[in-house]
């Protein structure tokens, strides 16, 4: 056998590709899948929060401890009231709402999250009712059951706590960061069907409570009359909360067809708290 070296033909060991290019292409896909996946999780936030848990919700919000106010005299009142309204709704496992008292004269009350809801001064001072305060609260509460809050606070935040779920240290950083140090004093915008379904609920809870749902649309009516007279001014329940004849009249409709009287005997509010409330203006 004779041994031969043949010259080997020019570039057969030699990759016609450039690694560092190879590379750069698939972190570029990398990051083009993340965005599609981030960018769907987004548009879903209003679908995927029923399925994020509410422990997660908690935790996320657990990272204010000092964002919202100390309890007092008020808030015991209001949530003794929260309680039982939220025995009514029968609100899921694990599920539990705090109230909270603003002491300003904005005319608001709002869900955020982690089952929170803050109420303020200035909505009390016109509260003509505890059936009025009732209907309120339960629709605040209904947002908290429905899991309103977490599809409304941005993809940001929807995406931060989905993750969450997956990985508890990273998730809650996205979320954490995304809410921001007074985010859980922030009024949402919620949608006209989140409202709706939210002012269904609320009326069931306020039928089931008192036997009837008369008070029910007493503090949207006075509230509308009020934003008529001071257009420059109009309350921040209005604004946050999109009250118009229509929704008036779509409670007035809700309670002839299940039968609920729109007659009955409304409470006061406790004569202390209407007292505080006063002498806090």
């Amino acid at each position: 056998m004779r041994y031969q070296n043949p010259e080997l033909p020019e570039g057969i060991n030699v990759s016609r590709s450039q690694p560092l290019l190879d590379l750069l292409r698939l972190l570029g896909g990398l990051l083009v899948a993340a965005a599609i996946v981030f960018t769907a999780l987004g548009l879903l936030a209003d679908k995927l929060a029923k399925y994020i848990p509410f422990a997660t919700e908690l935790k996320v919000a657990a990272r204010f401890p000092d964002a919202l106010p100390a309890p007092g005299p008020v808030t015991s009142y209001l949530q003794q009231l929260a309680d039982r309204i939220a025995a009514a709704q029968e609100l899921p496992e694990g599920m539990r709402i705090n109230v909270h008292y603003v002491d300003e004269p904005t005319i608001n009350a709002f869900a955020t999250l982690g089952g929170n809801v803050v109420l303020f001064r200035g909505l009390l001072n016109k509260m003509p009712s505890e059936n009025a305060l009732a209907m309120v609260i339960s629709h605040e509460i209904a947002h908290v059951k429905l899991r309103h809050p977490i599809a409304s606070l941005g993809r940001g935040l929807a995406i931060g706590i989905a993750l969450a779920t997956l990985s508890a240290g990273a998730g809650a950083d996205i979320a954490g960061n995304t809410l921001g140090s007074a985010g859980l004093l922030t009024a949402l915008t919620f949608s006209r069907s989140q409202e709706r379904d939210a002012d269904a609920d609320a009326l069931q809870t306020v039928a089931k409570l008192y036997g009837h749902v008369a008070g029910a649309d007493q503090i949207f009516r006075l509230l509308r009359e009020e934003g008529k007279e001071q257009i420059a001014d109009v309350p921040a329940l209005l604004r946050t909360h999109p009250l118009d004849q229509e929704r008036i009249n779509a409670i007035g409709l809700a309670a002839a067809t299940q039968g609920w009287s729109a007659n009955g005997e409304t409470i006061l509010l406790p004569e202390e708290i209407r007292q505080l409330v006063r002498i806090q203006n």
